[in-house]
């Protein structure tokens, strides 16, 4: 069984590893579904999941919902489509591919339901700047990578 402060050390490994990341300029976020799968470079994005914080924290072996610190994701791209058609969201996206980009750069655009998701002030456990500590391209190859997630 893990414990709270298993779940707050496995944060602070997260925001550790961050410091790592170059920061450079991040992508506005208005791709549409097709255009932005065509950018990115799945295999890459693969690497970078599995290299970054990302798979630190999020599961991509098994499917959405579940997950102790994060929301599961070896669905993610079939769960982002229902969610930015649900009556719950209340972010900007309108495709699958802005929705992935939306939770990587503001993750608390939409907070997926789940008790260990939020921290005690209801922000996203989520750290808040991958939208300036990675890259376009590398925001391009993640969401091209958890597009092949269905």
């Amino acid at each position: 069984m893990q414990t709270a402060w298993t779940s707050r050390a496995r944060l602070g490994l997260c925001a550790g590893l961050l410091a790592t990341l170059t920061v450079q300029p991040a992508q506005d976020g208005s791709a549409q579904s097709a255009s932005a799968a065509g950018r990115g470079d799945a295999s890459r994005g693969g690497t970078l999941f599995a290299t970054r914080p990302c798979a630190s924290c999020h599961d991509i072996t098994r499917p959405w919902p579940g997950g102790e610190i994060c929301p599961n994701l070896g669905n993610i791209a079939t769960e982002a489509a229902r969610i930015v058609r649900s009556r719950e969201y209340r972010g900007k996206a309108r495709t699958t591919a802005q929705y992935i980009r939306e939770s990587i750069v503001d993750p608390n655009a939409y907070i997926v339901p789940g008790a260990g998701y939020r921290m005690a002030d209801g922000q996203s456990v989520m750290p808040k700047d991958f939208g300036t500590t990675l890259s376009a391209g590398e925001i391009d190859d993640l969401v091209a990578f958890l597009l092949t997630r269905r």
